[in-house]
């Protein structure tokens, strides 16, 4: 669904004013702007919980996400400069200026000579907006860090028009919903409760939700299923 579509009245926010009966004054393109934008990063939530193999980014999105800097000799730490979601990998360029993929370590678990050492990285480790590389490059390589990174979705301006949301068309109309829900809950008064109307916005997006989680869970299907043996321990005749 496009995001404001007053052509044939087909838009999210023409969904948004109909599920909650408002108009467009009461229920504005900029606040509607605003929860839409909150309401794509509740979805975006909801993928990044559900689909851990596939990697979600933003359709709007026509580019990779991947940060670019320079390797400095004598460096270990890099600052990142953007927002990201989750890391997807980093790379960097060797002295033989071959791109290596670097394996992700916890720091805690490292030892003073580790952490301490120079040469060629091998592995790295995220603190904050901190990227730490082990062993600390002793060389150094124009370009030659790269961070693949999630992104966060592409925000919507009040001004959008036929700009849909990046993620399955069939989930769209969770951007509506959303912002309806916060609008209701929001315009309700004891004189004038909208119960009912909440509740049919929420039982759509409970339905939706549901949905939303087995589509992205199950995207993986040309996956072999995996299989594991479940431990069961005995005490006294009961299971533990």
């Amino acid at each position: 669904m496009t995001f404001n579509n007053t052509a044939n009245e087909q838009g999210l926010y023409q969904d948004a004013l109909y599920l909650t009966g408002a108009n467009t004054a009461t229920f504005t393109i900029k606040d509607f702007t605003r929860l839409a934008n909150q309401a794509q990063n509740r979805v975006v939530s909801l993928i990044q919980e559900n689909d851990r193999r596939w990697k979600w980014a933003d359709s709007n999105n026509g580019t990779r996400d991947i940060g670019v800097t320079n390797i400095v000799s004598g460096q270990d730490n890099y600052t990142m400069e953007v927002y990201h979601l989750k890391i997807r990998e980093i790379r960097v360029l060797d002295k033989n200026g071959e791109w290596k993929t670097l394996t992700s370590k916890d720091r805690r678990l490292m030892t003073d000579t580790e952490k301490n050492a120079s040469g060629e990285p091998k592995s790295y480790d995220v603190d904050g907006n901190s990227l730490m590389l082990y062993p600390t490059p002793d060389y150094s390589a124009t370009s030659g860090l790269e961070i693949h990174y999630q992104g966060t979705p592409d925000d919507f301006e009040a001004t959008d028009t036929t700009k849909e949301p990046g993620f399955c068309p069939l989930f769209h109309r969770l951007v509506s919903l959303y912002p309806s829900q916060d609008w209701l809950l929001a315009n309700s008064t004891a004189q004038n409760p909208m119960t009912h109307k909440i509740n049919n916005v929420e039982n759509l997006i409970n339905k939706m939700e549901y949905s939303l989680v087995e589509h992205y869970r199950s995207r993986d299907e040309d996956e072999a299923p995996k299989f594991y043996l479940k431990r069961t321990y005995r005490n006294n005749g009961l299971n533990l």
